[in-house]
């Protein structure tokens, strides 16, 4: 080992003892001071900006976190969608009444509407159904009937509170049941 350590230092030694010979030390002299005021006063550039803003597309795991996080964004757009529809199509085949009391129409306006029904494209189911205009009357009459018992139930209801106490009780507890179903 000690042949090989005693030529390192001989190496060494040969090569602290030649110094480069400096041509031009004006010159040398010159860059240094350059890069020195570069250095110094080196401005905001634009790749200086670009690099401090986007310098973490470069790091791999925050690029695929974001893309990861991305990916559940859109996921949970499109979920969030795809339940709004769902939620659109239940309430567009709900019965919507904007009177407390319908009134129904004449037969005769019940024969218009129902022709509008059949030339709108819409379809009756396969059985063909037949109405005669005294039955068409009858039903008329009828469901103003149960509208006038509706009406004289319901005042009768509003005046006893006892009365209306066990209702309101009796429809929480129907709607209970019906919930638990």
């Amino acid at each position: 080992m000690e042949p090989e350590n005693e030529k390192y230092n001989k190496v060494l030694d040969l090569l602290r003892k030649s110094k480069p010979g400096l041509d031009s030390t004006d010159d040398i002299e010159r860059e240094v001071i350059k890069r020195i005021e570069r250095v110094n006063h080196a401005g905001l550039f634009l790749s200086d900006a670009f690099d401090f803003l986007f310098g973490w597309v470069y790091i791999q795991w925050i690029r695929r976190s974001l893309i990861a996080a991305s990916v559940a964004l859109v996921l949970v757009f499109v979920y969030q969608q795809s339940v709004i529809l769902k939620r659109i199509d239940y309430l567009s085949r709900q019965t919507i009444v904007t009177e407390r009391e319908s009134r129904f129409a004449h037969a005769e306006e019940v024969e218009k509407m129902l022709m509008v029904y059949r030339n709108s494209g819409m379809r009756f189911p396969s059985k063909n159904i037949t109405i005669s205009e005294r039955q068409m009357k009858e039903l008329i009459e009828s469901v103003n009937e149960l509208q006038l018992k509706y009406k004289d139930l319901e005042n009768l209801i509003e005046e006893d509170p006892e009365l209306k106490k066990m209702i309101e009780k009796k429809l929480i507890e129907n709607n209970r049941t019906n919930n638990n179903l």
